[in-house]
């Protein structure tokens, strides 16, 4: 069996748990950062660069379609008792990055953890805009109809992602010198 071939194992489920708990802790530090910003993905953008950093590790050491689920799915999972839009634009954007993925083979390698990074936190952007929209009318639904600067704030989350990610495979690497993460 290859590694990405081989059944889910305890110690993935563990290293994704630990990567959900980095991925929330950078949330809970940036988003009050924005709170008081009212543009659509201001929250995904800051947010992205640190998240980034542990999405793309837990890319890299699970390797497969179902890694970003594994992460995401739990935190979503997590705060949907704090606020089901958080949830539901989690979700979608999970579900669009393995939508993806799965046919580029899962995260194997730079490249597909890259395009993991900047399809999640894009279309976490677009989802959000969205869902938030639908949620709580007016307020966000005057940004929607700005296409404009939603679609600027989804190519800055999209390069903040890319700095997530860039920042993510430098951690990979000094890991890979240590020893501690064996990873193509």
């Amino acid at each position: 069996m290859t590694k990405v071939s081989r059944p889910w194992q305890l110690r993935d489920y563990v290293f994704a748990a630990f990567m959900t708990i980095g991925i929330a802790v950078a949330s809970v530090i940036t988003v009050p950062l924005t709170l008081s910003i009212p543009l659509p993905g201001i929250r995904t953008v800051v947010w992205a660069p640190f998240a980034g950093i542990f999405l793309t590790l837990g890319m890299a050491r699970l390797q497969r379609s179902g890694s970003v689920a594994l992460m995401i799915g739990v935190l979503a999972l997590v705060l949907s008792r704090i606020s089901w839009i958080i949830a539901a634009f989690l979700v979608i954007a999970l579900l669009v990055t393995e939508g993806v993925m799965v046919f580029r083979g899962g995260f194997y390698g730079k490249a597909n953890r890259l395009l993991g990074n900047v399809l999640f936190f894009c279309s976490a952007t677009v989802a959000g805009a969205l869902v938030g929209a639908y949620a709580a009318g007016d307020v966000f639904a005057a940004w929607v109809g700005q296409v404009w600067v939603l679609i600027l704030m989804t190519v800055v989350s999209g390069l903040s992602g890319v700095l997530g990610w860039w920042l993510g495979e430098r951690v990979v690497k000094q890991l890979q010198r240590a020893g501690k993460l064996d990873v193509s």
